[in-house]
This record gives structure tokens, C-alpha cells and sequence, in this order.
């Protein structure tokens, strides 16, 4: 029976924080109020990976966490304790390692290996015939051969092509030759076994199996690796030239490449869900796990990269014994997961950005604006961003992916004497125009033609307007017509095949284009640019807010609520303070002004100074994280951080091909303003000032997520203060001996309003623990409540005399039956300063009834089915009646 679900504490497993140290956490977990624990993925994967997404082997527990053994353990444990497992797993893609067998399988026997597990075409045009090109080398192929980086090595009774730590599967029926030049004739095994690996069918992976043992019984008893080793130049390179595959420099990955990526990552390929074989096999171990008391759900990863979501997912529900799914997918404004998919929700970034969003003081955007076009004069739109950073990535290191797309869309134009005439280039430009201008991830047809010809027909109005050929619509209604199989029947099959592919490629391009291009690029207010945010959308009305908490409670009432992951680019605490920056607008431009002129003082003149954009975002970080900046591993963090975002911006260095002199400039602006005495001078009292508002920021916004409709989701840790940054900052250890303790303290019965008031004032960070606690102790205590119940907004009024401020209340109820739950939240902390009484008024069923306050425990009455908001404990007001 699986547990009742309240909430997930996500936890990110590594070699050095594995199932054990995951166990001996069970018991706080269980005391803080969580009731599932959400693991980090848990198969094989590459050895050390501080991640997990670069898996080699689904159907393994990873033996670094402590194998099939220590996970039982930790699930017995947590079903022990009443909590329950999430998995996180990743169908989308493996590592290409040497440890990976099924990709050994497919380089060793090819387009014959059964099953076809990974996305490689192998009739592309690029490589030879049958075989898949593999861009893993450091130098040009030619050079690797001739310096005796690549050589044959036989390990585990196969021989393999080496290459520092890859390993390259040779075919099998192909090791005779190699083996009549190396083997002595001295017994028959040696003389027979190079004439049984020759009458070996090429994909006949059974009977090449069977004679392993012999191989490696004979490496063994001969001077096998000797010989291999000799094997080089012109020798080696026919037998290379008649393997599967064919090696490359990896840059050629930019221009030709034929199998599918994850994003642009030569090492991550896709897997071919689709495929029923490949499902099975792949899905053994999480079905397996699935059946087992305990484990309650699954969040897959990046379902955006499959071919088929909704097939997959149907399979997925049809093969699984699960309670719960959820989808790791970023939504765009405005849209909303197909109805059709049998999941509980998303992983939760839509909720981080509506809750920052109504957290934004839209008071600050003009002046704001007029501050990021100081610092940068003509400073490119949001949407100006997006489009560069889309057309970069499509011409670089997606550009292979693209190619392939417009050859095979000039291909199929090429059958039907209506649109022979249509080029390559003109129908490469209309693939990359139509991409650019998609305003989402992707479409997911078959399914939900009529939205996504609704997409497609935006996409193509934008790409027109910048066409060179103005007014050639004839490869835009061409791409179209077969995106939505508007062709002949005989070019049906391919047309398909071209639309999961080019689906399979607008994610990408928006997930590097955007999410990590444009979000870095323009930087008007830091603090939104987040994963699915939208930076030019400067915070969410009180209203609109609303309208997506009741669409949660009456279509998604699961989904998970995220305030931080391990994918975010700023901690929760980070983000709060920036959004508190934005009521002080005139300040902040002093002082932004302030740390430009300091910060110019150290970047020499042989340095190339820092980009305005780059300059403006790292002033805000700064700002932001004051004066923690004032410890040195804090600095080193600054300067990780600061590389990372000048590179995704793609401006003016980049990960495949680093500036050295543009990211010293950026060293040196980050380690001279963080060490200059001035810098204390200019900040401490602003940074005081933001430090105070945006804790204020920040338990609002966990109360939201503790209160509206959804899961909430706790981020390894974030029960206390959040400073991180991108990943791999966002992943740093947590010391839970520290929260252990903490805990003890807030949750022992005896704390008062007073107490706690004080340690809101003082930001002191037991009172985020406190909340959380409280927070969790409600959905436990009312668990249909925050399941089933309505969403209704709350009116807030000011008093008819004096200085009272509606607008800085958010306020709603939830009701199911007799059960219900009255919260007033505060935002604005700046301008509720300036006056913040206000009453709320109570939904008729609730205006006679008495009240105690969740978080300090003391009855509340309203006079008349009205609450001064005003008059409560604490600024937080979170009521639920008495009995």
C-alpha cells in the first residue's frame, strides 16, 4: 500500500552520500514532516558521476550507492518509518562508456545488433553505410592513429579499439584476422579459434558470445596483448575501416553526426523507447522495483527527448505498478501538460516562477529597465535573446542535428514533383526561422494535432517576417505539410519519421538556446531567469496567481511544487534577495553604479573587459550574497560560477571554444570587487537592507508552496538557508547533523509567538526549519484537505481609515466539507512598511467560527466573519478552525 503523499525531500546520491547515509536520514526526514523521499537517479552509472543522469546500465542498482542490497535496505527502513520512495529515471538517454554493454552490443555487431536500442541512423549519407561515426577524439583522426593513441586491446575475451579510457566493440567477425597475425600455432584452440570467429554471422551476438572464454583463456596463456599492441598505422586502419563504426575528432560532431544526442553532448545518446524490445529491456529493473512495497512513484527524466511522450507514458502506466508519475518538463507560458497524459504533474519549475513572479513588485520594472539600459545602451529584448541564442546553437553545436533534419526534408521534396524545386538552403533556412520562432519545447504529434498546428502556423508567421526571400512561403507550407502528414500515402512513413526527429530537435534548441543562451544574456533582473521562467515577463499579477492555483486544484492537484532543484540557477534565499532588490530600485542603480566603478579598477589593461551584461549580473550575485563573498571559498564559488554563465551566454567565450583572455578580464572583475575593502563600503547597507527583506521573500514563498494546491517538493537541505547557485554549487554537501539538531530545538513544544517573531526579524534561519515543519505537520494533520480540496482567492480590503495596503496581502482558503484551511500571506516587504493594515473577509461557512494560527498556536476570533490582518501574531497568517 503506498504511502499517503504530503510531500518529497529530494536527495541527490553520490558515491560519497549514498543508500546508507540516505537510511540514517530516514528518521529526521520522518520527524521533519516529508512523507516520501525523492532519490537522484539509482542505476549504473559512469563511475564517480556526482549526478547519476549519465547512466550506463538501467537495469542495475548503481554499486557506488551501494548496490541492489543497499537500497532495499533504505526502502525497508523508510517503509518502516512510513515513507515512501520516489525514483527518479532516465529513459531518454545513456552514457557511450565502456562500461555500457548495450552500446558495446551495438558498435560489435551493428545495424544487426538486436535490439537496436540506440537512435543511430544507419544509412545516413554522412558516414559509410552501416556504420555510426563516433566524434571522441581529442585530435584528428589521422593524428590519434599516428601517435599511437588509439590501439587494440583484448579485455574479458573481446577486442576492442582503445582510446585513453574508451573502449570501441570490434566486430566479432572481424577478430580473425587479427587473431591469425598475433596467436602462435601451437595448440588447436590456436589455430582453430581465429577460423570460428571468421564463419561468424555478423549479427550472430549469441554464438560470438560462446567463444569469449576461449579468447580469454588465450590472451591469457599467450603474449596476445603484445601483439595487439603492434598493430598500428595503415595495419590498424583497415581493420578500423571495417568496424561499425568510425572514429572522429569531436568536433566534427559540429557538422555530421548520426545518431541522436542528448542536447549536444557527444557521450549521452538516445535510446529508442519507442521500440517495444527496448522498452522491455531497458525497464526491467524499475518494474522490478515498482512491484516492491515502498517505492510509490517515478519522475521521469526530460521526457521532452522521446519520441513519443504519450506513448511512452501510456506503456509506462500499462507495464508499471506505480501510484504516482510526474514529468521533468518545462512548460511555456501559457501552456499546460497534454490532458491525455496519465501523470500526477511536472517536477515543479512552473510553481517556482509563479511564486516568484507574484513575489515581483511590478513597481520596479520601469526603473529597473532604465538601470539595465544604462549599464548596457541598446541592450537587446528578451525576444531579441532567444532568437540569437536558438540561431547560435543551430548553427554550432547543433548544427549537425539540423543538417540532418533539412537533408531529409529536402529529401522528401524532392519525391513529389510539386516541390522538387525546393533547395537545400531554402528549406534549411525555413527549419531553422520555424525553430527559432517555436514559443514552447515542442509539439507531440501524432497527438494533439490541433494545437500543435496552432504552434506551428505562429512559428511559421515569425519565421516569414525574417525569410531573405520575402514572400517564399512554399518551404514553409512544405515543412508543414509534413510535420502534420499532409502528404502522399507512400511518403507517409517517412514524413513520420521526419516529425519525431524535428520534435525530437525544437527541445534542444529551446533548452540550449534559451535556458542556457538568452537566460544568461539578458539580465535585467537575475532573479528571473529560471528554469521555465520567463525574463520579460516581470512578475505575475495577485490575480493570475490565483487563476493557476484553482487550475492545479481542479486538474493537477499532485504536481509537484518546486522552490529549489538541482537544475536551478539560483537558491531560493538567492532569488528572494534579488526580488527584495526590486523595491529599491533608485538605490540599487547607486550602488550598481558604485561596484562598475570599483570593479573597472581591477581588470588590467591587458584583460578584455567584461561584457556590460556579464558586469550587470555579476553586480546583482554580489549583491545578493553579501558579505558571505568575504569568505575565500566563497570567492572561488563567485569565479566557478561567473565562467559558467559567460560560457552559456555564448557571447563572448563558450564551452567549446573558451576566450582565455575575456574570462581572465571576468576573473579579475570578480576576485577584485569581492576583495576590495570599497565593495564592504558599498554594499553593507544595502545588502542588509535585502538580506532582511528577501528572508521575509522567502518564508512567504514557502508558505505558498506549503499551502497551494500541489505537492510540495524540499530540495536537499533548503529547509534551512539557500545561498547556491548553478549546478555544481546547487549540489554541494549538507551538513545534517546541524539540521538534525535544529530541528530538535524548533519542534520541542515550547516555542512562542514572541520567539518566533523575533527570529523572523532577525532572519534567524531556525524560523524557515519552524515553518517548514509547521507547514508539513498541516498536510499531515489534513491530508484530504490539500489532496481534494477547492482553491478559492480571499479578499483583502484596507481599512476605511489610515495607511492600509491591500496589495501587499495575498490571501485564499481551502475547503473540503467541513475541513478548511484561511491563509493571508505577505509580500512587498519595503512597501509594507509603509502601511499594511487590512481586513480579510471570511467565506460565509467560515465567518462564525474561531480559529487557531498553525504556525504560533494561539486562537484567533474574527470580529464578524472579518480578520485584521494587522492585529495577528506574526505577518504570516495561517488559520485553521477550531473543532
Amino acid at each position: 500500500m503506498a504511502a499517503p503523499l504530503r510531500a518529497t525531500y529530494r536527495l541527490q546520491l553520490t558515491p560519497d552520500f549514498a543508500f546508507a547515509d540516505a537510511e540514517a536520514l530516514v528518521p529526521y526526514l520522518e520527524a521533519l514532516g516529508v512523507s516520501h523521499l525523492y532519490l537522484s537517479p539509482i542505476t549504473e552509472a559512469v563511475p564517480g558521476s556526482t549526478h547519476g543522469y549519465d547512466t550506463v546500465d538501467l537495469t542495475s542498482v548503481r554499486s557506488e550507492l551501494g548496490g541492489r542490497d543497499g537500497f532495499e535496505s533504505l526502502r525497508e527502513a523508510a517503509a518502516d518509518a512510513g515513507l515512501g520512495l520516489v525514483l527518479d529515471f532516465v529513459p531518454n538517454h545513456a552514457a557511450l562508456h565502456a562500461a555500457n554493454e548495450r552500446w558495446q552490443h551495438v558498435l560489435a555487431h551493428g545495424p544487426h545488433a538486436e535490439p537496436q536500442s540506440f537512435d543511430i541512423d544507419w544509412d545516413a549519407g554522412s558516414t559509410p553505410e552501416g556504420t555510426v561515426r563516433l566524434p571522441f577524439l581529442g585530435a584528428s583522426y589521422g593524428d590519434a592513429l599516428d601517435d599511437g593513441d588509439i590501439a587494440l586491446v583484448c579485455e574479458e575475451g573481446r577486442l576492442f579499439a582503445a582510446y585513453y579510457e574508451h573502449r570501441f566493440a570490434l566486430r566479432p567477425d572481424r577478430y580473425a584476422g587479427v587473431l591469425d597475425e598475433a596467436l602462435p600455432k601451437e595448440t588447436d584452440d590456436t589455430r582453430e579459434l581465429p577460423g570460428a570467429y571468421r564463419a561468424l554471422d555478423p549479427g550472430d551476438a549469441e554464438a560470438a558470445e560462446q567463444l569469449r572464454p576461449r579468447l580469454d583463456a588465450l590472451a591469457e596463456e599467450t603474449d596476445l596483448d603484445t601483439h595487439l599492441q603492434n598493430l598500428q598505422g595503415p595495419a590498424l586502419h583497415d581493420l578500423l575501416e571495417e568496424q561499425h563504426w568510425r572514429l572522429a575528432h569531436w568536433r566534427t560532431a559540429l557538422a555530421e553526426l548520426n545518431y541522436r544526442r542528448f542536447f549536444q553532448i557527444n557521450d549521452l545518446a538516445g535510446l529508442r523507447q519507442e521500440d517495444a524490445a527496448v522498452f522491455a529491456d531497458t525497464h526491467r529493473l524499475l518494474a522490478e522495483l515498482a512491484a516492491e512495497e515502498g517505492v510509490d512513484g517515478v519522475r521521469i527524466d526530460h521526457v521532452d527527448g522521446l519520441a513519443d511522450p504519450q506513448g511512452y507514458l501510456d506503456t509506462l502506466r500499462d507495464e508499471l505498478e506505480v501510484e504516482h508519475v510526474w514529468v521533468e518538463k518545462i512548460l511555456a507560458e501559457g501552456e499546460t501538460l497534454p490532458v491525455a497524459w496519465p501523470v500526477e504533474g511536472t517536477s515543479g519549475y512552473a510553481f517556482m516562477n509563479d511564486a516568484m513572479g507574484v513575489l515581483t513588485d511590478p513597481a520596479g520594472e520601469r526603473p529597473l529597465t532604465d538601470t539595465y539600459d544604462t549599464f548596457f545602451p541598446g541592450a537587446p529584448s528578451f525576444a531579441e535573446e532567444v532568437y540569437a541564442g536558438k540561431t547560435d546553437v543551430m548553427q554550432t553545436t547543433l548544427a549537425a542535428d539540423r543538417r540532418y533534419l533539412a537533408r531529409g526534408l529536402e529529401a522528401l521534396a524532392d519525391r513529389d514533383y510539386h516541390t522538387r524545386d525546393l533547395t537545400l538552403p531554402i528549406l534549411d533556412e525555413a527549419l531553422t526561422e520555424v525553430t527559432a520562432a517555436f514559443d514552447r519545447y515542442r509539439t507531440y504529434l501524432p497527438h494533439g494535432t490541433e494545437r500543435a498546428e496552432a504552434v506551428l502556423d505562429d512559428a511559421i508567421a515569425q519565421a516569414q517576417k525574417r525569410a531573405s526571400v520575402p514572400f517564399a512561403r512554399a518551404p514553409y507550407a512544405f515543412l508543414k505539410k509534413v510535420a502534420l502528414g499532409d502528404v502522399s500515402d507512400e511518403m507517409q512513413a517517412d514524413a513520420r519519421a521526419w516529425t519525431r526527429r524535428f520534435q525530437q530537435f525544437t527541445a534542444p534548441v529551446a533548452a540550449k538556446g534559451v535556458e542556457d543562451a538568452a537566460f544568461y544574456r539578458y539580465n535585467r533582473l537575475a532573479a528571473h531567469a529560471e528554469v521555465g521562467g520567463e525574463p520579460d515577463a516581470f512578475g505575475c499579477s495577485k490575480e493570475a496567481f490565483h487563476r493557476r492555483c484553482r487550475f492545479r486544484a481542479s486538474h493537477c492537484p499532485q504536481t509537484l511544487l518546486a522552490t529549489a532543484t538541482h537544475d536551478h540557477k539560483r537558491g531560493e534565499e538567492t532569488r528572494a534577495r534579488l526580488l527584495a532588490l526590486v523595491e529599491r530600485p533608485d538605490e540599487w542603480h547607486g550602488v550598481a553604479g558604485e561596484l562598475d566603478r570599483i570593479g573597472r579598477r581591477h581588470v588590467s589593461d591587458e584583460d578584455r573587459v567584461p561584457h556590460p551584461a556579464d558586469a550587470y549580473l555579476f553586480y546583482q550575485i554580489l549583491a545578493a550574497l553579501w558579505p558571505e563573498c568575504e569568505n575565500d571559498d566563497f570567492v572561488e564559488r563567485l569565479v566557478a560560477y561567473m565562467e559558467k554563465a559567460c560560457r552559456e551566454s555564448k557571447r563572448e567565450t563558450r564551452w567549446i571554444a573558451p576566450d582565455d583572455d575575456y574570462e581572465a578580464g571576468v576573473e579579475a572583475l570578480v576576485r577584485g570587487l569581492a576583495g576590495d575593502p570599497a565593495t564592504a563600503d558599498a554594499l553593507h547597507a544595502f545588502s542588509e537592507n535585502i538580506a532582511a527583506d528577501g528572508f521575509f521573500n522567502g518564508l512567504t514563498q514557502l508558505a505558498l508552496k506549503g499551502l497551494t494546491p500541489g505537492v510540495p517538493d524540499v530540495y536537499q537541505g533548503r529547509e534551512l538557508s539557500d545561498d547556491s547557485l548553478v549546478d555544481p554549487d546547487n549540489r554541494r554537501p549538507v551538513d545534517y547533523d546541524h539540521r538534525r539538531a535544529l530541528l530538535d530545538e524548533v519542534t520541542d513544544g515550547t516555542l512562542d509567538a514572541d520567539t518566533l517573531r523575533q527570529w523572523t526579524q532577525q532572519q534567524d534561519e531556525r524560523a524557515k526549519l519552524y515553518f517548514t515543519a509547521r507547514l508539513l505537520d498541516l498536510r499531515r494533520r489534513h491530508p484530504a484537505l490539500f489532496r481534494k480540496g477547492d482553491y478559492r482567492p480571499l479578499d483583502v480590503k484596507p481599512p476605511e481609515e489610515g495607511t492600509g495596503n491591500a496589495d501587499v496581502w495575498i490571501a485564499f482558503a481551502r475547503t473540503l466539507d467541513d475541513d478548511a484551511l484561511v491563509a493571508a500571506l505577505p509580500r512587498f516587504p519595503r512597501r509594507r512598511r509603509a502601511g499594511h493594515a487590512a481586513t480579510l473577509a471570511l467565506p460565509d461557512a467560515l465567518a462564525g467560527r474561531s480559529f487557531t494560527d498553525a504556525l504560533c498556536g494561539q486562537t484567533v476570533r474574527p470580529d464578524d466573519g472579518a480578520l485584521a490582518l494587522d492585529d495577528q501574531a506574526l505577518p504570516w497568517v495561517v488559520l485553521a478552525p477550531r473543532s
